[in-house]
């Protein structure tokens, strides 16, 4: 029996979070404190004025919805958990479950245009032919069809994507980094962050996206 992957959180001590507590309208600030993967995520209790620190005790209940949300390396991380407890002694925490899977958005600085390119997507010695969906200049949206149980693709793993815009040479391949994950039946699809663009495929690249944009805008 293989165990299930579990994401890297990639969340260090102190890193500030947002949480979203089910009941309660306004976002909350809170810190991460530590994590034990596929176990459980602790997290400072949000410092509230007194009345809305007792309403938010009387929500943390077990198994009270949560969404936490952090940002790393310019890209926003946000999981659902539930809350396994909180205490007060010796300092005020919440316990949360260890999310199954991360969603992840980029704070783009590029315009990201849609599009249709085939490509092909590697990830060590495992190849997937596929779609590219919508490029900017620093990154893409990679789909493909699977069948059987999706590729144990994870956030921050490195993938090559090779396609037709990048140049025709076997190896005009472009490190990439996971960004997101998202599988729905035999459909997979992969955001992924240009880790490295040779000159003549950035050029390529930043040519078709001017003149798509000047259609599209």
């Amino acid at each position: 029996m293989t165990t299930p992957s579990v994401p890297s959180l990639h969340c260090p001590p102190g890193t500030k979070m947002i949480l979203e507590v089910a009941g309660i309208e306004d976002k909350l600030q809170s810190l991460c404190v530590g994590y034990l993967r596929s176990r459980c995520v602790i997290t400072q209790m949000p410092l509230l004025a007194e009345a809305q620190r007792e309403a938010l005790y009387q929500i943390l209940y077990p198994n009270a919805a949560v969404i936490a949300r952090y940002l790393h390396e310019g890209t926003v991380i946000g999981f659902s958990a539930k809350v396994i407890k909180w205490i007060q002694v010796p300092f005020p925490l919440i316990f949360l479950t260890y999310p199954p899977r991360l969603e992840s958005m980029d704070l783009r600085r590029h315009k990201r245009v849609s599009c249709c390119f085939p490509g092909q997507a590697r990830l060590g010695e495992a190849s997937l032919a596929g779609m590219v969906l919508d490029l900017s200049l620093s990154g893409c949206q990679f789909s493909t069809i699977v069948d059987g149980p999706p590729p144990p693709i994870r956030v921050d793993d490195v993938m090559e994507l090779k396609c037709e815009l990048f140049g025709a040479g076997t190896d005009a391949r472009i490190p990439c980094a996971v960004m997101r994950v998202s599988a729905s039946g035999h459909r997979l699809e992969v955001g992924l962050k240009f880790r490295t663009l040779p000159p003549a495929a950035r050029d390529s690249l930043g040519t078709y996206l001017e003149a798509a944009l000047s259609v599209l805008s």
